[in-house]
């Protein structure tokens, strides 16, 4: 009787280490699969990530680093400045974007995409005066112009001497300001809206590069310095103390004339225009190829 239940109680022993090392196996083989899983997941998330960069430097005007966070501080994205790809006359851009979702053991998981993208072109040709408008010019007082002028223009045309429209360009501004509210800075490209029947006066000292579009009608009476293109959508009087050195473009269907007096000094320049068109340039891109690295 004895020796039958020492068998009974080794077969049991026997049964509980076969057991308990099935069920050892089978929690390992879970938790590894568990890990596998959680690492593809979180990979998968990583990919995603950098995919966000890439849609961040996309969408949002230039071309410029940018960083952030989706879902928290533990996934993030990083992009470099980009870089533009030699010999293409600054029109296709390498831009690389990585990743990263941090574990809560302090790990990481990275995935870095390395992609191209082309910007639009931007003719500086299409600047080729001091002072163009649709209507009549009149000059009077202390005025020097270097340069062509052009009256009663009706070729002037913003989409096509910007290669894009009003809505892109006013979208894509670095600055956007009304009659109520212009102020420094004007840099990049800044968007006035002017309210219907009512006048932007620009007074006091203002000093500004880029692209200046005014949506309406403008009093340029104080004293101003300008590099760049001036694009108004109106009526144009300048009767302050002005200097502007690349292209003025008055785009009127008003009968008034543009009138320019005072003491003003106007340069055509296509250096400034082609620099001011780069602004423009880089809001239209596209993304034409990408591979992960």
């Amino acid at each position: 009787m004895d020796n039958k239940r020492g068998v009974i109680i080794i077969f049991a022993l026997l049964s509980t280490l076969v057991l308990s090392t099935f069920f050892g196996a089978l929690y390992v083989n879970s938790m590894g699969e568990k890990q596998q899983s959680d690492r593809q997941i979180n990979s998968m998330r990583a990919f995603w990530l950098a995919e966000a960069g890439l849609a961040t430097v996309k969408a949002n005007p230039g071309l410029n680093s940018a960083s952030g966070t989706l879902g928290g501080t533990s996934y993030a994205y990083n992009v470099p400045t980009p870089q533009a790809i030699a010999g293409t006359g600054n029109v296709y851009w390498l831009v690389t974007s990585t990743g990263t979702v941090t574990l809560p053991n302090g790990s990481s998981i990275s995935r870095t995409l390395e992609a191209t993208i082309k910007t639009g072109t931007a003719d500086a040709t299409k600047f080729p005066h001091a002072v163009d408008t649709t209507t009549d010019l009149v000059i009077k007082g202390s005025v020097e112009i270097n340069g062509t002028t052009q009256e009663n223009d009706n070729t002037i045309n913003f989409d096509n001497m910007f290669g894009i429209s009003k809505a892109t360009m006013q979208a894509g501004a670095t600055h956007l300001y009304t009659d109520s509210n212009f102020t420094a800075p004007v840099d990049g490209i800044t968007w006035v809206d002017v309210a219907s029947g009512n006048e932007l006066t620009i007074s006091g000292t203002l000093s500004g590069s880029g692209i200046l579009v005014v949506n309406g009608n403008v009093h340029i009476s104080g004293t101003v310095n300008f590099d760049g293109i001036i694009y108004v959508v109106g009526t144009l009087t300048m009767t302050g103390t002005v200097t502007a050195t690349g292209s003025i473009v008055a785009e009127s269907s008003a009968t008034a004339d543009t009138t320019v007096k005072g003491n003003v000094t106007i340069t055509h320049d296509t250096t400034q225009v082609a620099a001011a068109l780069t602004n423009v340039q880089l809001l239209s891109k596209q993304l034409v190829a990408w591979q992960e690295q």
